[in-house]
C-alpha cells in the first residue's frame, strides 16, 4: 500500500507584480536541478501548510511574510512521487525585505516565468499569473 501524496506548500510572493523565484541548485539527490520554483517545500508531520509555507520561506530566503489565501490544491504526479501542492498568496511582512543574495532568489514578471523551465505542477499557477498579469495591465491602459 502506498502513502498518500507528500504535502507541500508554495508561496506566491508578489511585489510590484513580481514574483519571488530561484533556480533549483544541483543538490545531490534532489529533483529536478536546474528547474525553477517558487519558495516552499514539505510540510512536516503534523505541521499545517500555512505554517509549512512561513516556515520555509524563512529558512529558504531568511524572509518574514503574511500569507493571504490559499489560491490553489495541486496534486501532481511526478516520477519521485506524488506531490499535494499548497499555493498560497503572500506578501512580504516588510514591504522593502529582500532575500539575501546567496540564496539565489530573484524577483521575476508573470511574462518572464512562463519562458523559464519550472516543473510541470506550475504550470496551472504560471498561467493564471500571467492571465491575472495582463488584465492588470489593460485595465490600467483604460484607467
Amino acid at each position: 500500500m502506498s502513502a498518500g501524496p507528500i504535502p507541500v506548500a508554495i508561496a506566491l510572493i508578489v511585489r510590484e507584480g513580481r514574483y519571488l523565484v530561484r533556480r533549483r541548485p544541483p543538490l545531490p539527490g534532489s529533483p529536478m536541478p536546474g528547474y525553477w520554483e517558487f519558495p516552499g517545500g514539505k510540510c512536516e508531520p503534523g505541521e499545517s501548510p500555512e505554517a509549512c509555507v512561513r516556515r520555509e520561506i524563512g529558512e529558504e530566503a531568511g524572509l518574514e511574510i503574511v500569507v493571504e489565501r490559499l489560491r490553489r490544491v495541486i496534486a501532481y504526479h511526478y516520477p519521485h512521487g506524488h506531490v499535494l501542492l499548497h499555493f498560497y498568496d503572500c506578501r512580504l511582512a516588510d514591504p522593502a525585505a529582500e532575500p539575501d543574495p546567496a540564496t539565489g532568489f530573484v524577483w521575476r514578471a508573470p511574462a518572464e516565468l512562463v519562458r523559464l523551465p519550472f516543473p510541470g505542477a506550475n504550470e496551472p499557477i504560471l498561467a493564471e499569473l500571467v492571465q491575472e498579469a495582463d488584465r492588470r495591465e489593460r485595465s490600467t491602459r483604460r484607467g
